[in-house]
């Protein structure tokens, strides 16, 4: 049963129907879905599947962003289901996320804050197109243990390690722990750019945050 309402909202997606996506993850979390199952089996899915027709040419940017509109509408009626299902009483950490300068792209990056803040993360999530200043500002203001940097765009890469080198010149590199995500990196690019760790999908992210916290899994 659970098997159909993952392929039926994955379908929804790929297909950019917002209004679907939303009936289907309604009826999917009625008829007792685990919250998270439809994260990862349904709406991660699908994007990875958008993701990839993208990479090929066989859709355009503007296939992308409806499918990340369908993708978010069906994460608003399933987001109140996983926080209440997460364990939100003891706060692991505090997170700062953020899509790097250039970068446009979220979606990824918002499923990523929701099952960190299910788990019992404070996450202070700054959207896109962030400079490594404005990162930083943010990280200091709310005293984050953790900040975690996206891009789904190649051009945008070498924004994670000027963020590194500018937190070494502020002296406070041992201040943070750097995570890092997107489709075009990699474990090396982490270490080679300094990085604390990389992570390849929502639930990994929420492992290795856990790790660099100290707290066994």
């Amino acid at each position: 049963m659970s098997q159909t309402h993952f392929d039926a909202l994955r379908d929804a997606i790929i297909s950019l129907n917002v209004a679907n996506a939303t009936d289907i993850a309604t009826k999917a979390l009625a008829a007792g879905v685990i919250p998270i199952d439809l994260i990862t089996h349904g709406i991660r899915a699908a994007l990875d599947i958008i993701g990839e027709k993208f990479s090929t040419g066989d859709c355009f940017l503007p296939e992308l962003m409806l499918a990340g509109r369908a993708a978010d509408a069906a994460v608003a009626i399933i987001e109140p289901a996983m926080l209440a299902s997460g364990n939100t009483a003891e706060k692991l950490g505090k997170v700062v996320i953020a899509t790097v300068k250039d970068d446009l792209h979220d979606i990824g990056k918002n499923i990523v804050a929701l099952m960190l803040r299910s788990a019992g993360f404070d996450v202070i999530d700054l959207g896109c197109d962030n400079t490594k200043e404005e990162i930083f500002a943010a990280a200091e203001e709310n005293k984050a243990d953790i900040v975690g940097l996206s891009t789904l765009m190649t051009t945008s890469m070498g924004e994670i390690p000027e963020f590194v080198e500018f937190l070494k010149s502020e002296g406070v590199r041992d201040k943070y722990k750097v995570l890092v995500g997107g489709a075009p990196l990699n474990p090396q690019f982490a270490v080679d750019s300094g990085c604390d760790g990389f992570a390849a999908d929502a639930s990994k992210c929420v492992e290795m945050a856990k790790e660099l916290m100290g707290i066994a899994a």
